[in-house]
């Protein structure tokens, strides 16, 4: 054993292609490691950050491993060495451990090598003058050695051994190549259950090289946690790694154990026939020759056709396809789902999802052919008959590269196919199959060829099937990761297979985006058939295979005739490479690199004197605006009539666009209906500057008329989503605005250009004049609104208010639109064709308001959930708040390039991936379009009849006030138990997201940035005080907040302070510490229950006996305990039998007794009498606390 793997040891030190592979292997590590920023609160070099590194590098390796692991054996029989091995006195399991070793070793050596190149990379990012990467901790060498160990050793050994167990009993590389797949595949089907709070755990056991589980396991870690806690070699992580270690062990114990020479040395081909004495030769054929052009078609069509139906009919192949097809019905049932509710089978949605699948799959499958067909007779040892064939280089290559294509077309039905089927399957026949054929042929299919291409001429251009498969997985995968990491671009022109941003709609199709996705697909074609020319140029036909010998043969084939065709295919290349620039970098701009953190930096160190100098505000805006869909064009004029509201004079007018569009003019400004002219034009940041024929007086009021347009040009790389053939959606930022403001939050970008650290974005509650801005646009208080919206015909235009009138003229629909009550300079405007589902609601004062859902005639299924979720809204906060101010509620359907909905005056914009497509027949858990859409009719109240001021934490008020508001009505609707899965996503989605803040994690009444915070730590925190507080009590202290700060009639706005104060009023005295941890601290629970039994009584009641265990800690902005509390708290505990289901088969808790105990820290014991025997006896059973782990808050009675 010695011998052997001290001779496999330095067999492989001696090749060439080993150090190759530790080179490559280092050269990723070390890009990946320099380059690697954090765009949260982390340190670059955090354990986390290390892991996340270094762990994924073994999923890139898998070809070095099948390399240097899954031909030890097979090369002895490929170089006829094997029986002269087995003539040898050595043991079976000697020949095999030696192998097995010295290939091991190797591969420890390359991963040694890669943490080594990660050290390195590391080390020049920490002295590197780059702060906007992140900040450094100190070195750490226990960071780099537990993955190494953890992950990348033992993800070596079971990728090892599993390749040398399937060469030494297949003796094919075409097995390793699916044992290698389906690995991959395990690994992306465990990350589609991350997702799942249900089926979470499932990703610990899938995902075989550990990824999952580390993520499973630091899911809920503070910045603090992740900067100082190491790999856990514990829990889930630890049980991952022992179960693929020891599925790694089997597959080498078989291969020690069941090794055999004598099977090794079979063929494995069918038994060779007897040979038949009375066979008699017949006479040599005469056969004529002839070299014309049509038999060099048939040739080519004969080789082509044999070379196709080699792939087709391989076993791996077919494997490989119904591999795919399970793997992509998976993945588009555990992906099309929201909240646990499935979304309809719509053929948008299937395309989308089987390209995760199925089309990865694909790739992979041509990838890997690509390697086959350049060294298939080499590998099998009839290249030397096969070359000598009276066939052209160019039938040899073409055949093969023809092949490929046509694998690349049956692969792209396939992907068609199995969409369809799957419809089918759940008996949705709505299929979309122009949308099929238009995605699959103008998306899919440019991609398997493109792929298809550069993997052949890479195989080509290396001679090396496993250094080919690398180059092409690094150029597929790694390409774009270095181009994002290292220069920041998002440019398709250098991104391979880089495409201008799209989306698919049911409203909009594909819109106007595939004009630019033609050209930028024909631009990498062209660019992929030039390697594909050179690659003929080097193609290896008999035994002339050095360098040497290959740039030679390579000069005599550039004959006059392929210097034509490539000259031909350049300059096609080069015009449509020119025209692509021309779109996307003259007449638009790439956003590449730091061009827009660069012109941010750059205003605000030039204009930073201008924020909070005085302005005009607005008092009244008649806004005409005129959308040409068609054109993706749009013309508007605002009439503005303003005020100075401060004490000084102003002389100067600043007007900044803000439209998303660079194409948008400023055509014309008027003040008191006289033309003005910018004094000052900065076309860079789009500023113009205007001075005022005299100077605006204290509270002097003023009319401003701005004309502005913009059209579209070309082809951008952006989504261009404002004006689009049929779902524009334009808001306030069509107008410019009044004031300076800064844009650059992240301290490392400020620290990178010179500006000073922000600790807060907003000023504090204590500037006087912050509390005279809203939040939303400091250039108005409350405004009187309106707006005469212009369109096509054949669409209907929306905007904030009630209908006023309408008319049509010139082939274009008016619509006039005014609100009845004034709002905040907040407003909309849609369009599209739009079918109306239409009711009302009564108003406690007997007012009838209108509800409206305008929406697409494609989606009538969930209309009815919305129209619930808007009355149950507007009767709840009418009836709790204030009275709904106008007549006229409605709900506008815009196309899926986002998954949102944003409340405007009376008008609420709603995605339509968000609710109008879900199937609520199938939920599991809430409905949330129901709770949405209350969270958005809310809005109402929490955000325009109560706008917050531009302070630090003020924005609670708007979010956390209207997702309480939904939660409330949800309350209403379902009952307690309707929304015990929302807490249980809350709390999961604040846990998960505290690791992912930029700035340090603030209290609630701090917060100015994290969703996490706002919805859903808010919402929980504002759910508890209701239930421990009292709903009435709550609600009657926000009705007191309302009135005193509603349509900013005190004169400043309110601030999260003046919320706290108001619920912290209304709080007994034993519960004022339930508001003060909510709003002012951070606060974890760790609350579970210990122990349950229970005992039947002679009287037929059941006593049980229950002991829970709680403990509160407080935490500080980095996730650091603070300290432990010592004082008791008040919480929910509770008996229960067997969940129940409802009407629509959702499981509900079943509480045989529910009672709120003070509880002191540590263990709590507690006796309760039942009539019926409980099942589960729990803390905080419907998690609304905020406890890190929920899972241990129930447990079953035991008797």
């Amino acid at each position: 054993m010695k011998e052997i793997f001290s001779f496999e040891l330095l067999y492989r030190l001696r090749r060439p292609a080993t150090w190759i592979y530790m080179g490559l292997g280092m050269l990723m590590a070390g890009l990946l490691s320099y380059f690697q920023q954090s765009s949260t609160a982390q340190y670059v070099n955090s354990p986390n950050h290390i892991a996340e590194i270094i762990g994924p590098i073994s999923i890139f390796c898998i070809f070095f491993y099948a390399a240097i692991m899954g031909v030890p054996i097979y090369r002895d029989q490929d170089h006829k060495t094997a029986q002269t091995y087995f003539t040898f006195p050595i043991k079976q399991k000697s020949y095999v451990l030696g192998r097995f070793l010295g290939s091991f070793t190797i591969v420890t050596l390359l991963n040694f090598c890669i943490v080594l190149a990660a050290i390195i990379g590391v080390t020049m990012g920490m002295y590197a003058d780059r702060p906007d990467y992140g900040d450094y901790d100190k070195f750490s060498l226990l960071s780099y050695l537990l993955p190494f160990i953890f992950i990348l050793q033992i993800n070596a050994f079971l990728i090892g051994s599993l390749f040398f167990c399937l060469m030494a009993f297949f003796k094919k590389m075409s097995i390793i190549y699916l044992g290698g797949i389906c690995l991959l595949l395990l690994y992306s089907l465990a990350g589609n259950f991350t997702g799942d709070i249900d089926y979470q755990w499932l990703s610990v056991y899938l995902d075989p090289f550990g990824g999952e589980a580390w993520s499973f396991v630091k899911k809920y870690w503070s910045i603090n946690e992740l900067n100082t806690n190491q790999l856990p070699i514990q829990g889930k992580f630890l049980l991952n790694r022992m179960l693929w270690l020891s599925i790694g062990f089997i597959f080498f114990i078989i291969t020690f154990l069941r090794f055999d020479y004598k099977k090794f040395l079979s063929s494995g081909n069918r038994a060779q026939k007897t040979r038949d004495d009375n066979y008699i030769p017949s006479g040599i054929i005469s056969i004529k020759q002839a070299f014309t052009k049509e038999t060099s078609r048939q040739n080519l069509f004969s080789l082509s056709k044999i070379e196709f139906l080699s792939i087709l009919r391989d076993p791996v192949f077919i494997i490989l396809l119904v591999i795919g097809v399970i793997t992509s019905i998976i993945i588009i049932y555990s992906n099309n789902e929201t909240y646990g509710t499935p979304n309809l089978p719509i053929t948008r949605f299937i395309i989308d999802n089987i390209s995760i699948g199925i089309t990865l799959l694909s790739i992979i499958i041509l990838i890997i052919y690509s390697g086959e067909a350049v060294h298939r007779t080499r590998k099998n040892k009839t290249f030397v008959f096969y070359d000598a064939l009276p066939i052209s280089n160019q039938n040899l290559y073409l055949s093969k590269v023809l092949s490929l294509i046509g694998i690349s077309v049956v692969l792209t039905f396939i992907n068609i196919l199995i969409g369809i089927l799957y419809q089918v399957f759940l008996g949705y026949f709505d299929f979309d199959l122009g949308m099929y054929l238009t995605y699959n042929f103008m998306l899919v299919f440019p991609n398997f060829l493109m792929t298809t291409l550069l993997a052949f001429f890479i195989h080509v251009l290396v001679n090396n099937k496993f250094l080919g498969h690398f180059i092409v997985v690094l150029i597929y995968i790694g390409s774009p990761l270095l181009i994002t990491l290292a220069f920041k671009s998002s440019n398709p022109l250098i991104r391979f297979r880089g495409s201008t941003p799209f989306f698919i709609s049911d409203l909009n199709g594909f819109g106007h985006y595939l004009t630019g996705i033609a050209w930028l697909k024909l631009y990498w074609i062209l660019f992929t058939l030039i390697l594909m020319l050179i690659g003929k140029l080097f193609w290896v036909r008999g035994f002339f295979t050095t360098a040497k010998e290959r740039f030679t043969l390579a000069k005599q084939r550039f004959n006059s005739k392929m210097i034509t065709v490539v000259s031909i295919t350049i300059l096609a290349f080069v015009s449509v490479a020119s025209y692509s620039y021309y779109n996307l970098k003259i007449i638009n701009t790439i956003e590449d690199g730091e061009y827009y953190n660069e012109i941010e930096a750059d205003a605000e160190k030039k204009y930073s004197r201008l924020i909070n100098k005085p302005h005009p505000q607005v008092t009244d805006l008649k806004a005409y605006i005129d959308v040409f869909p068609a054109e993706r064009a749009v013309a508007a004029k605002g009439e503005f009539r303003i005020i100075n509201n401060y004490k000084t004079a102003i002389d100067t007018l600043l007007l900044e666009l803000q439209y998303g569009s660079e194409h948008m003019v400023l055509e014309k400004v008027l003040y008191n209906h006289r033309e003005i002219k910018a004094s000052v034009v900065d076309s860079t940041y789009r500023m113009y500057f205007y001075r005022l024929p005299k100077p605006m007086q204290p509270d002097e009021r003023a009319e401003l008329t701005i004309t502005v347009s913009a059209k579209t040009k070309g082809f951008a790389n952006a989504l261009e989503t404002q004006v689009l053939n049929n779902g524009t959606f334009l808001n306030g930022n069509i107008f410019p605005r009044f004031h300076y403001d800064i844009s650059l939050s992240d301290n490392g970008i400020r620290k990178k250009y010179g500006l000073k650290k922000l600790d807060y974005l907003l000023p504090p509650r204590t500037d006087t004049t912050a509390l005279k801005k809203n939040l939303f646009n400091e250039d108005a208080n409350y405004i009187n609104f309106e707006a005469i919206v212009s369109t096509s015909d054949d669409q209907i235009a929306l905007a904030p208010g009630k209908l006023v009138n309408e008319w049509k003229e010139n082939d274009r629909a008016y619509y006039h639109y005014k609100l009845e009550s004034q709002t905040d300079l907040f407003f909309n405007v849609v369009s599209a064709r739009y079918d109306i589902e239409k009711s009302s609601w009564i108003a406690p004062s007997g007012k009838k308001v209108a509800i409206e859902v305008y929406h697409s005639s494609k989606h009538k299924r969930n209309l009815q959930y919305f129209v619930d979720g808007i009355k149950v809204a507007l009767d709840y906060c009418s009836k709790n708040f204030y009275e709904y101010p106008n007549s006229i509620i409605r709900i506008v359907e815009f196309p899926a390039y986002a998954t949102f909905a944003q409340s405007f005056a009376t008008t609420i914009p709603y995605s339509e991936n968000f609710g109008f497509v879900a199937d609520f027949e199938k939920a599991e858990d809430f409905n949330y379009a129901f709770r949405v859409t209350a969270h958005e009719v809310a809005h109402q109240w929490w955000g325009h009849l109560v706008t917050p001021s531009k302070t630090s934490g003020a924005n609670i008020i708007s979010e956390t006030l209207a997702e309480y508001s939904s939660l409330m009505t949800m309350k209403k609707e379902y009952g307690e138990n309707g929304i015990k899965n929302f807490l249980k996503y809350s709390l999961d989605e604040y846990l998960r997201s505290r690791a992912f803040s930029f700035k340090p994690e603030r209290s609630l009444i701090n917060v100015e940035t994290g969703q996490h915070i706002w919805y859903r730590k808010g919402s929980m925190i504002m759910y508890e005080l209701q239930d421990i507080i009292g709903e009435e009590r709550v609600n009657e202290a926000l009705k007191e907040f309302l009135e005193e700060y509603k349509n900013f009639e005190k004169g400043v706005y309110a601030t999260s302070e003046d919320l706290y104060r108001a619920i912290y009023e209304a709080a007994p005295d034993s519960l004022k510490y339930a508001v003060d941890d909510g709003f002012k601290e951070i606060v974890l629970y760790e609350n579970r229950i210990k122990e349950a039994t229970t005992l039947q009584l002679e009287n037929g009641t059941y006593e049980t006996t229950f002991i829970v265990d709680s403990k509160k800690i407080y935490y500080d902005d980095k996730g650091k305990e603070k300290r432990t509390d010592d004082t008791t708290n008040y919480i929910e505990i509770g008996l229960f039998g067997e969940d129940i289901v409802d009407d629509q088969d959702v499981p509900l808790k079943n509480p045989y007794y529910l009672e709120r105990k003070w509880l002191k820290p540590g263990e709590n014991k507690f006796t309760v009498i039942t009539d019926k025997k409980p099942e589960k006896a729990g803390i905080d059973p419907y998690n609304k606390l905020i406890d890190r782990n929920s899972n241990d808050n129930l447990k079953r009675v035991e008797e």
